[in-house]
């Protein structure tokens, strides 16, 4: 009786292989950075003031966006650095287009709208 069970269950098997799915799917995804509303609402006051013409309470603001991101580094980079790092070179350019010697509205809304746009979606550069 063991012999037979154990026959058949080795003829299973085979038939069941393509039921399995593939090695590779079975790996996790990148972990995702989590909620970014913070940072996203800190972004997107910026650009209002930007877009008002306020660019010295843009200036302020900005640094409190870069306040929260390297507060939340240690946290954040661990997760998916590679997430991280989209969302970090965007908000230099936003905060250098706000630090320069004359700040150009045109080019800080323009950089403001990039972080906007990788902290919706940091997977794309």
């Amino acid at each position: 009786m063991k012999k037979a069970l154990i026959i058949a269950s080795l003829a299973l098997v085979p038939a069941m292989t393509p039921l399995l799915p593939p090695a590779q799917s079975l790996a996790a995804p990148a972990p995702k950075l989590g909620d970014l509303s913070e940072f996203k609402l800190i972004a997107n006051d910026t650009l209002k003031l930007v877009d008002a013409g306020d660019m010295t309470g843009a200036q302020k603001r900005i640094t409190d966006f870069e306040t929260a991101w390297d507060k939340a580094q240690s946290k954040l980079y661990p997760l998916n650095k590679d997430q991280w790092g989209v969302i970090d070179t965007a908000a230099d350019g936003a905060i250098s287009s706000l630090r320069a010697a004359k700040p150009s509205q045109a080019k800080a809304s323009s950089a403001l709208k990039q972080l906007i746009k990788a902290i919706e979606n940091p997977s794309t550069k």
